[in-house]
């Protein structure tokens, strides 16, 4: 069995004028006693909207104008609800403001994003530490087997010789100067968002990370 629809409350007379003067000053704009009584909800009928927009129009109270085979109204605005140009002026600085805003939000958004992108792509912490770690081995490899030439502790060896070992030291310390900046530079993207109230030396330090940050 089909659910029994509920009955609207009807409006009484003096409630029914009342609604419909306060609905098209409300709505600002045109509207048939047809629409007007759907969109009370039947609180009013379409032959009580006719008949009350009829004298509402005939007493000026409400303006209308005939529409094909009907007519529609629509509420009187007072002058003194008018905006002045002042306000207009007003109200057009508000909303260039907020458009503004709006697109401020909207490249502050892009830009955090894509840092976002560019952080996951990087190295994890633990992939980082790693990294360094590495480099720092190969560094002090490199100084403890070179060191004991440059210190003139070892027999004279051949000029050829020489340039040998100083063309593998200036070879390996440009690749470790490499590495080191591009760790240092994944180290500062990793970074840009830190914890408030931490520096990124005191990250550094708490990671256990070693050389200079």
């Amino acid at each position: 069995m089909a659910p029994r629809k509920e009955k609207t409350e009807k409006a009484t007379a003096d409630q029914g004028t009342a609604m419909i003067i306060e609905y098209l000053k409300k709505q600002n704009r045109p509207y048939s006693a047809t629409d007007i009584s759907a969109n009370l909800h039947n609180k009013v009928t379409k032959t009580y909207a006719a008949k009350v927009l009829k004298e509402l129009h005939e007493c000026q109270v409400v303006a209308g104008k005939g529409a094909g085979k009907q007519w529609v109204y629509h509420a009187i605005q007072d002058p003194d609800d008018a905006m002045s140009l002042e306000d207009l002026a007003t109200m057009d600085k508000e909303i260039a403001d907020l458009r503004a805003t709006i697109a401020t939000a909207k490249a502050n958004e892009k830009l955090m994003r894509a840092n976002l992108v560019s952080v996951n792509a990087t190295l994890s912490t633990d992939e980082l530490r790693s990294s360094v770690s590495l480099l720092e081995l190969e560094k002090k490899e490199i100084i403890a087997r070179l060191g004991p030439l440059r210190s003139g502790n070892v027999k004279p060896v051949l000029p050829e010789e020489k340039e040998a070992v100083d063309k593998a030291w200036r070879e390996w310390s440009r690749k470790a100067s490499s590495r080191k900046k591009i760790c240092m530079e994944l180290w500062a993207i990793s970074t840009e968002e830190m914890e408030p109230g931490k520096t990124r030396k005191e990250l550094w330090e708490e990671l256990g990370l070693e050389g200079d940050e």
